[in-house]
């Protein structure tokens, strides 16, 4: 599928302008119809690059955090949703601009919050969508809004934890790598001169390192080429059905990061299904939403099954019971859940149990991988010092 902006003319006839993904533009124009919109022009973007490096994209994508809390103190307060978007627009510019700029129009010709909101959905995720449009329907809009604050603060510092946590492991992998193109590259070439005019056979160690820091200071560009085609094949493929069940299949497999990964995709299960579930979306509808949220091709797909034992009359708790990605914490859970119809509040226990976990989890998955890292690190300095220490050890053997 492609990202395309387009203009489309409302009901009203007026004007809005927004970003959606299709196939072709005769598709685009299709979806928008259902939209109650009829296209006007269409421009393709560059996709997932956009999103990558568009500084105007991330900075909109930003300011979804302050405009949920704003419409929620507006709403709660007694101000039109029309209002509290308009004052908001005055606070921003740039792409998001655009956007309550569309939202601002949509909302005035008479359209629904959810759909207007639907109509930009690069930047108002499916979770988002649903809890607004049951706010929308149930009369309760501020608490929905209220209730998106605290999911969206959740998912921030769920995020926030796991970068925080990602810096020292990689500020040891770029020296591990910095270390590396130091030796063969600068400290071996000044050592080959000295070597080469000794009168002596030159240990292997040292023999092999000096090739290859010839081999890299000469084709350096070649192996820099060779792992960028590598690094966009990969992702290529990663970014195929087959390929991203592969990559999470392989994630969910590594000792002690895999449990990591299993646990942070459940407790966004947990607190998505509990937090929608308890704004009154249907069964079917909310499980749809659920295979979009945990992040992981493989739960997701458990998740598509279960949606499919559901649709045939099974109960939930039978459903659950057949998915083994799901631990039996959060199946027996789900059983008294459904029984005593309190679901929603049995998986917020679920997320509170495993938010509790996850940081131990996170510490205990990176503590591991620090110590690979400095393991790796070591060795690496061993090899290098050996290298360069063995044939002046000889040298002065022989001048002795």
């Amino acid at each position: 599928m492609r990202e395309y902006r387009y203009s489309a003319l409302t009901a009203a006839g007026q004007t809005v302008t927004g970003v959606q993904r299709a196939v072709d533009p005769e598709e685009l124009a299709n979806e928008l119809l259902q939209q109650g919109l009829v296209l006007l022009g269409t421009k393709r973007s560059l996709g997932a690059w956009t999103q990558a490096f568009s500084p105007s994209r991330r900075a909109a994508k930003k300011e979804l955090g302050a405009f949920t809390q704003h419409m929620a103190t507006c709403l709660g307060a007694g101000i039109t949703a029309v209002q509290a978007i308009a004052d908001f627009q005055e606070t921003t510019e740039g792409l998001f601009y655009e956007i309550l700029n569309d939202l601002k129009g949509d909302v005035s010709s008479g359209t629904q919050l959810d759909e207007a909101l639907a109509r930009h959905p690069d930047f108002f995720p499916p979770v988002y969508l649903a809890l607004v449009a049951a706010g929308q329907n149930s009369g309760g809009l501020d608490d929905a809004f209220e209730e998106l604050v605290n999911y969206l603060e959740w998912s921030e510092d769920l995020r926030a934890q796991t970068t925080q946590a990602l810096i020292y492991p990689a500020m040891l992998l770029v020296g591990i790598v910095g270390l590396l193109l130091l030796m063969m590259l600068f400290v071996m070439p000044r050592f080959e001169s000295i070597f080469q005019g000794a009168n002596f056979e030159l240990p292997t160690l040292t023999v092999r390192m000096m090739a290859a820091g010839n081999f890299m200071g000469r084709w350096w560009w070649a192996i820099f080429g060779a792992i960028g085609g590598l690094s966009f094949a990969a992702q290529s493929y990663f970014n195929t059905e087959r390929g991203a069940l592969f990559r999470d299949g392989m994630m969910l497999r590594i000792p002690v990061i895999g449990q990591f990964q299993t646990k942070l995709a459940l407790s966004r299960f947990a607190k998505t299904f509990a937090l929608i579930f308890g704004s009154g979306v249907d069964l079917l509808r909310l499980l749809d939403l659920m295979s979009g949220v945990v992040g992981n091709r493989v739960i997701a797909r458990e998740i598509a099954i279960i949606r499919q034992r559901v649709a045939t009359g099974e109960s939930l708790t039978e459903a659950f019971q057949g998915a083994p990605v799901f631990p039996p914490l959060v199946q027996r859970l789900v059983a008294v859940g459904e029984k005593t119809g309190s679901l929603d509040t049995s998986l917020m226990k679920v997320s509170q149990h495993l938010d509790k976990e996850i940081p131990r989890d996170l510490k205990k998955a990176f503590s591991i991988f620090e110590g690979v890292v400095i393991a790796v690190l070591g060795v690496m300095v061993c090899v290098a010092a050996l290298s360069l220490l063995m044939p002046i050890m000889s040298i002065r053997a022989d001048m002795g």
